[in-house]
C-alpha cells in the first residue's frame, strides 16, 4: 500500500465493483488482483473515487496525526480557511468556529479569500495584456492536473499565478515570518499543492479530517466562549469569499477595482465559467472553435457547481443552496494598510512541475486484436455496455493494451464462459442432473439426465437440448422430492426410488433457498454405477475444473455456486457410504 499520494486504494477492502472505474474522468485506474488502484502518473485527484467506493477502498492520505504532533511540539500554525467554509459551517457563528481552532492548539485563523482577492487582481492583470486567444485560470489544482497532463499544447494557457491558497501562504509568511500555514478545506487535490515548487504551505487538512482533528482532541463547538480576539488575522476578507461557486472568481475580478487603487480598466471581453471534470475537458476540446479575434478567460473548476462541492465536505446540499450559503455569509473587505500591502506581494509561479501524461495511440488492428482475448471477434460483439467501467468495447482494449485491465473484467465475456465451463462441467458428469427453478421448470439438465429416464426423454432432448422450461411435474413420478427440498430447503441425499421396472438413486438439494434445486439421479442397473468409477470420475472434474469455476464464482456466482454444489454433495454421498470401512473420502477442490 502506498499512501504517499493523496488517494490511494486499501487493496483488502476492494471489492473489484469498477465504479471508480466508471467515475474516474481519466481511467487512471489499474485493475489487477482483483484490486483497482490509482496510477498516480495519470491521476488529477478529483477524488470522484473516493465518493463513490461503496466499501471505503479508496481512501484519502490522512494528515491528521501529523498535525496533532505539530500542534504538541508547540509549532506556531496559522489556519487557511478556505472560503466554502460559508457553506460547510453556515450554522456555526465566525467567532466560535475560530475559538474551536484555537481551543486545538491553532495559533490564529485567516481566510484563504485574502490570497483569493490577490489572485483575482493579478489574473485581471495578466489577462488584460493577453493577445486574442483562450486563457483559463489556475485556482483549481485538478483542473491544472488536467490541463498539464492531457492537454499540454494549452499549457501556456493556464495563468502563470499560483493558487489563492499558495498566495495566502505566501502573504501570511511574510507577515508572521515564524509562523506555520495549514489549509483547511474541501479539496483533496490541494494535498498535491505541498509538492509544488516553492511551496508556502506546510500542511493540508480536509474538512472531513478538521472535524476528525476536532473529536480526537475533545473540541467541541457548543462549549467554546469565544472573546474579541477570536476574528480573522490580519483582517477580513471581502469578495474573495465567492470563489468556491462557479464564476465567483470571475466576480472577484470584475470588482476588485473598487477595493484598490488601479489603473485597469473595466475588463469587456468575454468572461466564462464551467465547472465539473467533463464539462471542463468538452472546453478544452473545442478550444479551436472560439472566436479568434476575441480573447475570453475561463474560469475552470473540477467539481460541479464549484468548491461548495468539494469531495472532503461534510455538509450535504444542492449546489444552489450551498451558493446562497456563501452569498449570505460574504461582507466587505476591511480597507486598511494591511490590505493594500496584501497586493504587493508577489505570487507569479508554473506548474512545470506536473509532467505530461504520454497517451499511448493505438491503431484499430490493434485494438481488434487485443479483444479477440475476451471473445469478441467482430464489431457485432462490442456491447458498448459499460460493465467493465470503460465507456466503450474500444476503450476497454486500450486499457488491455495499456496494462490496466484485465480480460475478466468484461462481464460478457465471463458470463458466457461461464455458461460453457458449467456445459463441460455438466456434460462430465457420470451422473444425470437438472437444475429446476421454484415452478419446478428445468433450468438446465444434462444429456444424461435425459438418457437416465429413458428414450422418450432422450428422443425429447434431442430435439431441445438443455430442456429448459420443461416441467418435471409432467416428466417425473418423483418430483414430490424437489418440491419437499424447494419448500423446507432441507436436501435430500441418496433417496432410492422405484418408477415401475426402473430402479433410481436420487439426490436433491437446494442451489437457491426457495428458488433453485437440484437434482442428481443415477440408474442403479447401470453397470458404470459402481463407486469407484463414479468417486474416480468426480475427482478428475473436480481437480481440472474446480480452480476456472472458482474464479468464475467471485464474479458470477449464481452460475458457477451450484455447480460446485453439485460436486460436493456426490463427494458427500459416497463418503457416508465409506464411512463403514473407516476411509473417508475426501477431495481437495483447490485442485
Amino acid at each position: 500500500m502506498n499512501n504517499t499520494y493523496p488517494i490511494y486504494t486499501e487493496k483488502n477492502n476492494c471489492q473489484d465493483c469498477y465504479k471508480c472505474i466508471k467515475v474516474c474522468p481519466v481511467k487512471a485506474i489499474k485493475f489487477e488482483d482483483y484490486s483497482a488502484s490509482i496510477v498516480p502518473k495519470k491521476c488529477i485527484w478529483c477524488g470522484a473515487c473516493v465518493e463513490v467506493c461503496p466499501s471505503n477502498a479508496k481512501k484519502v492520505r490522512n494528515d491528521i496525526e501529523k498535525v496533532i504532533r505539530a500542534l504538541r511540539n508547540k509549532e506556531k500554525i496559522i489556519v487557511s480557511l478556505a472560503p466554502s467554509y460559508l457553506s460547510e459551517f453556515f450554522d456555526i457563528q465566525t467567532d466560535t468556529l475560530i475559538a474551536a481552532f484555537k481551543d486545538a492548539g491553532f495559533y490564529a485563523v485567516s481566510e484563504t479569500a485574502l490570497g483569493a482577492e490577490l489572485v483575482a487582481l493579478k489574473a485581471k492583470e495578466w489577462f488584460a495584456s493577453r493577445d486574442s486567444g483562450v486563457y483559463f485560470s489556475s485556482c483549481c489544482p485538478t483542473t491544472v492536473q488536467l490541463v498539464r497532463k492531457y492537454y499540454p499544447q494549452l499549457a501556456d494557457r493556464i495563468s502563470p499565478i499560483a493558487s489563492p491558497v499558495e498566495a495566502h501562504a505566501t502573504f501570511l509568511k511574510q507577515h508572521y515570518p515564524d509562523y506555520k500555514v495549514c489549509f483547511v478545506g474541501p479539496c483533496i487535490a490541494k494535498k498535491t499543492e505541498l509538492d509544488y515548487l516553492d511551496n508556502k504551505l506546510d500542511y493540508v487538512l480536509t474538512f472531513k479530517e478538521i472535524s476528525e482533528l476536532f473529536e480526537m482532541l475533545g473540541v467541541d463547538m457548543e462549549f467554546q466562549k469565544p472573546n474579541e480576539q477570536d476574528k480573522f488575522i490580519p483582517m477580513k476578507a471581502g469578495n474573495g469569499n465567492l470563489y468556491p461557486t462557479d464564476g465567483g472568481m470571475l466576480t472577484c475580478m470584475i470588482e476588485i477595482g473598487n477595493n484598490i487603487d488601479d489603473n485597469l480598466s473595466s475588463i469587456k471581453e468575454n468572461l466564462l465559467t464551467v465547472s465539473g471534470v467533463e464539462n471542463v475537458r468538452e472546453v478544452l476540446e473545442d478550444v479551436d472553435k472560439f472566436d479568434k479575434d476575441k480573447k475570453y478567460f475561463i474560469e475552470i473548476l473540477g467539481c460541479s457547481g464549484g468548491c461548495v462541492n468539494g469531495p472532503a465536505t461534510i455538509k450535504k446540499a444542492s449546489s444552489l443552496v450551498k451558493r446562497t450559503q456563501v452569498f449570505d455569509g460574504v461582507t466587505d473587505a476591511e480597507n486598511n494598510t494591511a490590505y493594500k500591502e496584501l497586493f504587493a506581494t508577489g505570487i507569479a509561479t508554473n506548474f512545470n512541475n506536473i509532467d505530461t501524461f504520454d497517451n499511448k495511440s493505438y491503431t484499430q488492428k490493434d485494438i481488434v486484436e487485443i479483444l479477440k482475448r475476451v471473445n469478441k471477434v467482430s464489431e457485432d460483439d462490442y456491447l458498448n455496455c459499460g460493465g467493465c467501467g470503460y465507456d466503450n468495447c474500444k476503450a476497454f482494449g486500450e486499457a488491455l493494451l495499456d496494462g490496466l485491465a484485465e480480460n475478466d473484467m468484461c462481464v460478457s465475456y465471463m458470463r458466457r464462459l461461464a455458461r460453457d465451463k458449467t456445459n463441460i462441467l455438466l456434460k462430465k458428469m457420470p451422473q444425470g442432473v437438472v437444475i429446476v427453478d421454484e415452478d419446478l421448470k428445468i433450468i438446465q439438465a444434462n444429456e444424461k439426465f435425459a438418457t437416465t429416464l429413458g428414450e422418450e426423454m432422450s428422443e425429447l432432448y434431442a430435439i431441445k437440448p438443455g430442456l429448459k422450461g420443461l416441467d418435471i411435474t409432467k416428466q417425473l413420478t418423483f418430483h414430490k422430492y424437489f418440491s419437499t427440498v424447494l419448500n423446507t430447503c432441507n436436501d435430500i441425499l441418496e433417496q432410492d426410488i422405484r418408477d415401475g421396472n426402473n430402479y433410481y438413486r436420487l439426490s436433491v438439494f437446494s442451489v437457491q433457498d426457495h428458488q433453485q434445486v437440484c437434482g442428481i439421479i443415477e440408474n442403479m442397473h447401470a453397470p458404470e454405477v459402481r463407486k469407484d468409477v463414479v468417486l474416480t470420475r468426480t475427482q478428475d472434474v473436480i481437480k481440472q475444473n474446480m480452480k476456472v469455476v472458482q474464479q468464475i464464482a467471485f464474479l458470477l456466482g449464481e452460475n458457477a455456486s451450484y455447480t460446485e454444489s453439485m460436486l460436493n454433495s456426490i463427494v458427500e454421498s459416497h463418503s457416508e457410504k465409506s464411512s463403514n470401512d473407516n476411509e473417508p473420502i475426501t477431495f481437495d477442490l483447490n485442485g
